[in-house]
C-alpha cells in the first residue's frame, strides 16, 4: 500500500537530545515536498539561525506514518531520519565528514520529538 508523506508542504520544530548525553539541538524543517527540504537552526532565544540549507531528500515509506528520510548536504554531512508522525518522534543518525583526517568522520545519534507548526 503506498502512502503519502504528511509532512509535505509543513513546517516541524524538532528539539533533538544525543543519545550519548554529550548535546542537543533544535531545529526547524520545512518540507517544500517528498523530495525538497529545508532545514534552520533554532537559537537558544527560540528565533530561527542565518544558515538555512535546502536539500534534496529521499523519502520511503516504512509503514502508516513511519518514514526513512536521507539527505546529504552541501559540506558532505549524511542525515538519516526515521520520523514517526503518530508519535511524532524523530530518531537521526548523523555522520560529519572529518577534515583533518577523512578516514575518521564523526557518527552522532538523537531522538527528539517534533511539533507541527504551519
Amino acid at each position: 500500500m503506498a502512502y503519502q508523506f504528511p509532512a509535505v508542504g509543513h513546517k516541524y520544530l524538532v528539539d533533538f537530545t544525543a543519545d550519548d548525553g554529550s548535546g542537543q539541538f533544535k531545529v526547524q524543517l520545512d518540507f517544500h515536498s517528498a523530495t525538497s527540504l529545508t532545514y534552520t537552526g533554532v537559537k537558544p532565544d527560540g528565533t530561527l539561525g542565518d544558515q538555512p540549507e535546502t536539500v534534496d531528500i529521499t523519502v520511503e515509506p516504512i509503514r502508516d506514518q513511519l518514514y526513512l528520510v536521507t539527505w546529504k548536504e552541501q559540506l558532505g554531512t549524511t542525515v538519516v531520519h526515521l520520523e514517526d508522525y503518530t508519535n511524532n518522534t524523530i530518531i537521526t543518525s548523523i555522520t560529519d565528514p572529518n577534515t583533518k583526517d577523512p578516514t575518521k568522520p564523526t557518527f552522532s545519534k538523537y531522538h527528539g520529538t517534533m511539533t507541527q507548526t504551519s
